[in-house]
């Protein structure tokens, strides 16, 4: 197939501090044999809001994908504002983010042919959000008329279609996958699961040190739990909040906040640790947890967000309410696990089964299959 994948989140040049995790789709979209071209329509006053650099219209070539930088005003975008496709002859347009999803629906209509929008938090906030009340039904008419809504996540899927009803029989999930070199092989599980009895349980955290990661949550849960550490990496706003709360309980000894590190650091640091907590909301997916479920740890998610309905509790993994006493009585349940070799070898198997290009053959089967 000769696709046309429209998004705004998707690095187009090196020094782009964006998530890969979209553009990983296209990579393997493209080893599997398709044609793809990425357009990034960036309204311009979503980029400043966003605090990120304009980048001049035109070509761009990263990490061998393709690309078409476009800059706009609003997101009220007409079909003649792209009739520089016209003649690129695509078979479908995939489409994320609010201003991918509004450009797919103009640009369907020009080209003639279906698009298939997915869901992400950034789009519940739109649809939700009152400050956002001048492009909301915008959206809402763009998800209504596209030929099929892809989900990223079980919570988004439940929660597009409470706000939009119709599409109770429209949507499909369709989630992320991960490096297959990043699982542990069977044969670590059984050193893993005996680190699990050592004293003190190890946790690790890792995100941006924002407000809706929650882990001012996760620190108030641990002041009061015996035999624990506690690791969070990452860097943001809220690390002086944190810093201010570790102080307040006393928690230097037991709480690390560790900054900013690579991904390679990130794996080492899960490859230490027994049990890995992101107790965040309106998390649309969350790659860390997969990737944490792969390196052998007992993985916490918060219910109705993220990878919740993929982690189920006590199987390969535990969920937790978002507040303080959710996430210490699941510290607490996870510390009476009586086989934690059962969980980890659990949460492999899911790993195993969401890698990357597995998860890239779903999203096209999908589509393959509503088409023909």
């Amino acid at each position: 197939m000769k696709i046309l994948f429209v998004t705004d989140l998707c690095p187009i040049e090196r020094k782009e501090k964006l998530p890969n995790t979209l553009l990983n789709f296209i990579k393997d979209f493209t080893a599997l044999g398709h044609e793809v071209l990425l357009l990034r329509p960036n309204v311009i006053l979503n980029v400043l809001i966003r605090k990120r650099k304009i980048i001049p219209e035109g070509v761009y070539e990263y990490s061998g994908i393709k690309s078409i930088n476009k800059n706009f005003l609003t997101p009220f975008f007409s079909v003649n504002q792209f009739k520089f496709l016209k003649d690129k002859n695509f078979d479908i347009i995939l489409s994320h983010m609010p201003s991918g999803i509004l450009a797919a629906n103009k640009i369907s209509k020009l080209l003639n042919i279906p698009y298939f929008a997915s869901v992400h938090s950034s789009d519940i906030t739109v649809l939700e959000d009152i400050k956002y009340f001048f492009v909301k039904n915008e959206m809402k008419k763009a998800y209504l008329e596209a030929k099929k809504v892809l989900p990223r996540s079980f919570w988004l899927k439940e929660k597009i279609e409470k706000i939009i009803p119709e599409l109770k029989d429209n949507t499909f999930v369709i989630p992320s996958g991960i490096d297959s070199k990043l699982i542990l092989g069977f044969d670590e599980i059984n050193s893993k699961a005996d680190k699990f009895y050592g004293m003190p349980l190890k946790i690790f955290a890792a995100g941006s040190l924002i407000k809706r990661k929650n882990f001012q949550s996760l620190i108030t849960a641990v002041k009061d739990i015996d035999d624990i550490e506690l690791k969070i990496a990452g860097s943001g706003p809220y690390e002086k909040k944190l810093r201010t709360l570790i102080k307040k309980y006393n928690l230097k000894n037991k709480v690390k906040l560790l900054g900013q590190k690579s991904n390679e650091e990130i794996y080492s640091l899960m490859d230490e640790a027994n049990v890995f907590i992101l107790p965040s909301y309106k998390e649309t997916f969350g790659m860390v947890y997969l990737e944490a479920l792969a390196r052998g740890c007992i993985v916490v998610c918060t219910k109705n967000s993220g990878m919740s309905g993929f982690i189920k509790h006590g199987y390969n993994g535990f969920l937790t309410d978002s507040t303080p006493k959710g996430i210490k009585d699941t510290i607490n349940e996870i510390k009476q696990i009586k086989s934690p070799e059962t969980i980890i070898k659990n949460a492999l198997c899911t790993s195993s089964d969401m890698t990357s290009t597995k998860m890239a053959k779903n999203y096209l089967n999908i589509i393959q299959n509503i088409l023909f």
